[in-house]
């Protein structure tokens, strides 16, 4: 007798439980955003660093979507990851299906050039990337270099 390498039940030929993304496409998904093959364009008019300690959601150039908890600017875990075919996946089965994926937490560098968000407790320049720190607030560094 084999068992799935999944959890979940088979019915009528479906495997009932089984989430509906894979963990080789979601894999393949967050390397192609490292690598850039896939662009993040956050959703809404807001910087994803000015959302702070919430959820951030993008549109990524693939067609698929990703929703990243931003903790304290820090980038804390993936909520939601949906796919161009409308296929979907929320955090709790991600933690109970593929805890490798759950752990994943790219570099801080990463986390900036790709997702906008700047590291623990820090700012950034949109256009230029220097941190910007209390006694250089974000307008007067705006006009030191020209963002």
């Amino acid at each position: 007798m084999w068992t799935l390498p999944w959890p979940g039940k088979i019915f009528l030929g479906t495997v009932v439980g089984m989430p509906e993304i894979s963990n080789t496409e979601i894999w393949e998904f967050l390397h192609a955003i490292e690598s850039g093959g896939v662009v993040l364009t956050p959703d809404g008019d807001r910087e994803p660093q000015e959302i702070y300690a919430s959820n951030v959601a993008y549109s990524a150039s693939n067609g698929w979507r990703i929703v990243v908890y931003n903790d304290a600017n820090e980038w804390d875990y993936i909520d939601e990851i949906v796919t161009a075919d409308g296929r979907r996946i929320k955090y709790e089965e991600i933690a109970t299906s593929f805890p490798d994926i759950e752990a994943y937490v790219p570099s801080e560098e990463m986390s900036w050039s790709r997702y906008r968000i700047p590291g623990y407790l820090r700012f950034r320049c949109p256009a230029c990337s220097s941190e910007i720190t209390r006694s250089n607030t974000f307008e007067k560094h705006k006009s030191e270099c020209g963002a």
